[in-house]
């Protein structure tokens, strides 16, 4: 990936004498760095599992998406078809790959462009009860990341990164959305169940363990796996087509 458009620090010269400060700052920027290449795993994750369901007609058949066509680009009417589900999965999956890029213009890189499903995710919707199913993973994956935000948010906060706080505090409340519009499709009442959102991380580490099993296969809902390459930028828009997301001012 071309970071050429990084922000550039003040060098220190080569035979200068390493203080307290410098090493601080060093530490500090690994940190950042560290922590923007997960959340843009998390985020490639989401591009994935949205753009496979959006293409996988066993998801897109339920008469919750796209009934009878299985086509997001021509779904069914109610009750054949729910149109305004289909949109849903669309914008998410656009304000994902928008993400993607913020991050990665923020200095994010990862080579991190496969993962490991349940077997089983894009064999049928599913509800967000059943983890081995498109909802039960969106849901829980869209959960996840808003623990790896709020745990982002933790860290980033006392490091004076006041640009990126703010963009993380922007992406949780689009994340919590997805989470509760998973629910939407998956006809759960209530679909904003919550008060507050959970945090179930304490560090991004806790965060990075979690993402584990969809890098490794190892600890997957069900066992077996199916493993998805991450699609490209040409695919995303193909499919998503009009119906995006808006973009609001950079954080940066």
């Amino acid at each position: 990936m071309d970071n050429s458009h990084d922000r550039r620090r003040p060098a220190t010269a080569p035979d200068a004498p390493a203080t307290a400060a410098t090493t601080r700052g060093s530490a500090a920027s690994t940190t950042v760095r560290s922590s923007l290449a997960l959340a843009l795993v998390y985020e490639r994750l989401a591009i994935t599992l949205y753009y496979t369901a959006l293409t996988t007609p066993a998801v897109m058949r339920d008469r919750r998406l796209a009934g009878r066509s299985g086509d997001p680009r021509d779904p069914g009417l109610p009750p054949g078809g729910n149109p305004a589900n289909v949109r849903i999965v669309q914008a998410a999956l656009d304000a994902e790959v928008k993400h993607a890029a913020a991050l990665a213009q923020a200095g994010a890189a990862s080579p991190i462009a496969h993962f490991h499903f349940p077997a089983a995710t894009f064999q049928q919707l599913g509800s967000v009860q059943d983890a081995r199913t498109f909802l039960g993973v969106a849901h829980a994956s869209e959960a996840a990341c808003v623990g790896l935000y709020l745990a982002l948010l933790t860290q980033l906060w006392p490091l004076g990164r006041r640009d990126l706080t703010r963009f993380v505090v922007q992406v949780i409340g689009v994340e919590s959305e997805h989470r509760m519009l998973s629910r939407v499709i998956a006809d759960v009442d209530p679909a904003n169940n919550l008060t507050i959102e959970d945090a179930p991380f304490s560090a991004p580490s806790d965060a990075a363990k979690a993402l584990r099993p969809f890098l490794t296969g190892k600890g997957v809902a069900g066992g077996a796996t199916r493993v998805v390459a991450l699609p490209t930028a040409a695919q995303t828009a193909g499919v998503i087509g009009t119906h995006g997301t808006h973009v609001v001012t950079s954080f940066l």
